[in-house]
């Protein structure tokens, strides 16, 4: 288990900065966060509860280091070792001889016999396989839905770890899920393959949310590096642009932590044309690089629907990124990496569309910012 030094091209750096990057990127984003979580659980265990645990975890990655690795991508690893490094750090309440689950996940992984103390817990879950339902550590295996040459888990986080803001699935209708996901990635293996190719690199579990009456969800938790939390969207088209969306924020979870992007100013707050609260300058950013992603599907796609979602998100990501580069809230490497969102952007918004479309989005752009006053005027 060696942690290497991690190095983004210059190449690279301005392709994923122009909502890109490529396969060979987007690996390195995903190899970094790995060691990322690597160094947090060998901070871990420094603490005597969880040293026996950390043994095991380097035998088996003596023996088989591809087991490790696979486990050590799964994001809940990476959310609990990021939450227990810290309360180690802070003198919080933490539980490092929790890492036996990941070394006994490991273990199981290489076929290698497992002789641990393991701590009490209402859900006895061994990360990226399964739930434990028996004796010598018999698992029910998390579902799996194959998206062809590249499948993901499905995994309702039953040993916990999610904020409670966030709401996940009480159960999984597997067939829908499926029929879903495959339905969208053909989409997006035929008109979008480079941001398919990057989403495989670096989700591999999906957490279902429940549908919601007043439209539909979908989230990226920065520790859980690799996950992608969705409610049931209403077609292929709508859950292929979500998917991009959330691959977009997962790459630059990833960059950001290998480059300061943000100056750490808390108190800054600022408008964004897709939500409804003020966002921090990271915030802002997050939500920037995403809807470029979205503004770039709905460009490469046919019909008026598409070009008014184009000419509504291309216009808004240009705004929050112009915001960020006069706000002095980015470091100097953020705001080359802005510098060339913006570019992008720019050449964009010249590209020509339909008056009535143009007028659409322009409209409903300024409906939403006056809401947006009229709430925060009374706020």
């Amino acid at each position: 288990m060696t942690v290497a030094p991690f190095r983004v091209s210059v190449a690279d750096f301005t392709a994923l900065a122009r909502g890109g990057g490529g396969v060979s990127a987007v690996r390195t984003l995903r190899l970094a966060r790995r060691s990322r979580t690597l160094l947090m659980i060998r901070s871990i265990a420094a603490d005597p509860a969880a040293r026996p645990a950390f043994s095991l975890l380097r035998e088996v990655a003596r023996v088989a280091p591809e087991a490790v690795d696979r486990v050590l991508d799964h994001p809940s690893v990476g959310a609990w070792a990021t939450r227990t490094a810290l309360a180690l750090r802070r003198g919080g309440a933490a539980r490092p001889a929790e890492l036996a689950f990941t070394a006994a996940a490991a273990a199981v992984r290489a076929g290698m016999a497992v002789d641990l103390a393991f701590p009490p817990v209402s859900v006895f879950s061994l990360p990226s396989l399964g739930v434990v339902v028996g004796p010598g550590l018999a698992y029910e295996p998390l579902p799996e839905i194959d998206l062809g040459g590249f499948s993901v888990q499905v995994d309702l986080w039953a040993g916990g770890g999610v904020p409670p803001e966030l709401p996940v699935a009480r159960s999984v209708d597997l067939v829908w899920w499926r029929d879903a996901l495959q339905a969208a990635w053909a989409l997006l293996i035929r008109d979008h393959p480079e941001r398919a190719v990057e989403f495989a690199e670096v989700v591999s579990v999906l957490t279902p949310m429940p549908s919601s009456p007043v439209g539909t969800s979908s989230a990226t938790l920065a520790d859980a590096f690799g996950c992608v939390f969705l409610s049931p969207m209403p077609d292929p088209e709508a859950l292929a642009v979500t998917l991009v969306h959330e691959g977009q924020h997962s790459k630059l979870v990833a960059l950001m932590d290998l480059f300061a992007l943000v100056e750490p100013s808390p108190d800054a707050l600022f408008y964004a044309p897709w939500r409804e609260d003020p966002r921090p300058a990271a915030g802002l950013l997050h939500g920037t690089y995403a809807h470029m992603g979205v503004a770039g599907f709905w460009r490469s796609r046919t019909g008026r629907a598409a070009q008014a979602e184009y000419a509504r998100w291309r216009s808004a990501a240009l705004t929050t990124a112009d915001t960020l580069l006069t706000s002095g809230a980015l470091t100097t490497t953020g705001t080359r990496f802005v510098t060339e969102m913006a570019t992008v952007l720019r050449d964009w918004c010249a590209e020509p569309l339909p008056a009535p479309v143009l007028a659409a989005a322009a409209a409903e752009s300024a409906a939403h910012h006056s809401r947006w006053q009229a709430t925060h005027r009374r706020t």
